[in-house]
Formats: structure tokens, sequence, C-alpha cells
């Protein structure tokens, strides 16, 4: 610009020397609108590339905010639902797209800058300030992205961790509820001693010569023959007969007969935990 302004003067100092100047003067005046136009591309160009860099340097304060937002949002934090982790995992591969998409249009500034005849320093260190930023903005995407996908492997361990749990509770309770099951459990039969021995449920042992023979349970008796019962809601037995005596081991006290009209209707159990206690298998045998 200085050239310019000394080669316009120097141009009407000539001039004002005489017509024999003229041809002189003309061709620096063709110098003069040569160097004009040289100074209009440029300023073009260097208007187009500052275009450039501003556009650029827009997307890298978006792309700021927006990874703000999404450190805002949670993306590391073990009780953002999963699906928040996959809009953010979303949201976190347009930023990378982002960044590649400014990474090549920084790439082509530059490559317009190298070729050119354009010399501007400080147009130089806004690309390269331009480059870091980039750089950095890739790093911390790259760091989140590696966080959120060491947290994820983290609460699918943890989740493999509570899954085998729920399931060694869910055993512990199955196998606590048949020992509850087992432990409140008992059997009843009742009928005549013709009956429980068809039944294979009686025997008659010992005696001499036929005479004496005691009435006992066949050691593996016929466990079909029973009724299951709950004994810690089941109290009372009804027998409806004439007379009943029971033949397996139950301590007295612990249960009466119930007595109406010379007959036995029922046998009461008032002590439940004494009577089951040494047999969970009643026999009445009755007449």
């Amino acid at each position: 610009m200085k050239k310019l302004l000394i080669l316009i003067g120097f141009t009407v100092f000539i001039a004002s020397c005489g017509p024999d100047y003229k041809a002189e003067v003309e061709r620096m005046m063709k110098e003069r609108d040569s160097l004009m136009a040289q100074y209009d591309a440029k300023d073009s160009v260097i208007n187009g590339y500052m275009q450039d860099i501003s556009e650029i340097q827009t997307s890298i304060e978006t792309l700021t905010q927006q990874e703000e937002m999404l450190n805002r949002e949670g993306a590391t934090n073990p009780e953002t639902s999963p699906d928040a982790k996959a809009k953010i995992m979303g949201d976190i591969e347009a930023l990378r797209q982002l960044i590649d998409q400014n990474k090549k249009k920084l790439g082509e500034l530059q490559a317009r800058v190298r070729k050119s005849n354009v010399k501007v320093a400080d147009l130089e260190k806004m690309i390269a300030s331009l480059n870091t930023q980039l750089a950095q903005r890739d790093s911390s995407i790259s760091s989140l992205n590696e966080n959120i996908l060491a947290l994820n492997g983290t609460i699918t361990n943890m989740q493999g961790q509570m899954d085998t749990i729920k399931m060694d509770v869910a055993q512990k309770t199955a196998e606590i509820s048949d020992k509850t099951t087992r432990l409140h459990t008992a059997y009843y039969t009742v009928g005549t001693y013709k009956t429980l021995r068809d039944k294979k449920v009686l025997s008659k042992q010992g005696g001499f010569l036929g005479l004496g023979k005691a009435k006992t349970m066949v050691p593996d008796f016929n466990q079909e023959a029973f009724t299951r019962i709950d004994l810690t809601s089941t109290k009372t037995i009804e027998l409806n007969t004439k007379a009943a005596k029971l033949v397996s081991t139950h301590p007295s006290g612990t249960y009466t007969l119930r007595k109406e009209n010379e007959k036995i209707t029922a046998i009461e159990i008032t002590d439940p935990d004494k009577f089951w206690q040494a047999s969970k298998y009643l026999v009445v045998v009755t007449e």
C-alpha cells in the first residue's frame, strides 16, 4: 500500500513537469492499476480465509458447549438410565463427526493458503490455534467416550454380580421355603387294623403262640395311605368312631379325644410342637 501511494505521488509530480513525460505517466498508471488489482485480489482472498476461520471457530465453540452439556447430563453418572446413556453415546458420535468435518475444512484451508502467495503471520497463527483447539476437543471427546465405555463395563459387571446374587437369594429362598414346608408338614391315616394292614401301614409283631401281638407300623410303610396336613394350622382330626387308639408315638398330655354320644368324634391336638416331635406320622386305629 505504501508503494502504491508513493507511485501515485510520483505520477502527479511527473504530470506537472510537462507533456514530454506523458508516456512515462501512462506506464506508471498501468503499474498502479495492476498493483490495485493485486491488492483487491489479495484482500478478497484474505477475507475468504477469515470467513472460513470464523465458521470453524463458531463450530468449535458449539462443540465445547455441547461437550459441557453432556457432562451436565451425567454422561459418567452410573445412575443415568440406559436410554439416556444411549442418547449421550449418539450425541458423542455426532460431535466426533463434527470434529472430523472441521478438521477436513481446516486442512483444505491450510492447503489453499500454502498454494497462494498470501503470507500473513496472524492468519497462520489463527489456523494453528484452530488446529490446537480441534485437537483438544477431539481428545476431550475421546476421553469422555472411553469413560462411558469403562463405566458401561463396570455397570455390566455389577449387573452380572447382581444377577448372581439374585439367583443365590432365589435358591436360598426356595430352600428355606422347602425346609419350612417340610418342617410344618405332617401326615395322618385313620382306619381299622384290617384296612391299615391291607394298605401296608400296620402289622402285628411279638406275642407268644399268636397271642399278645402288638400292632406296629411297618418299617417301610406305604406313604400314599396318609393324608398330608400343615401341622401349624391343623389342630383337629375328625374320627367319628366307637373307639380309637394311637399306634404312632405321641406323648400323652399333648392331645385329647373328643367324645360325643358315646363316640369319639375327633382328636384335639393341644400341644402341636410336642405332639409331632417324636413322629410326623399319626396312625389311628378305629373300631
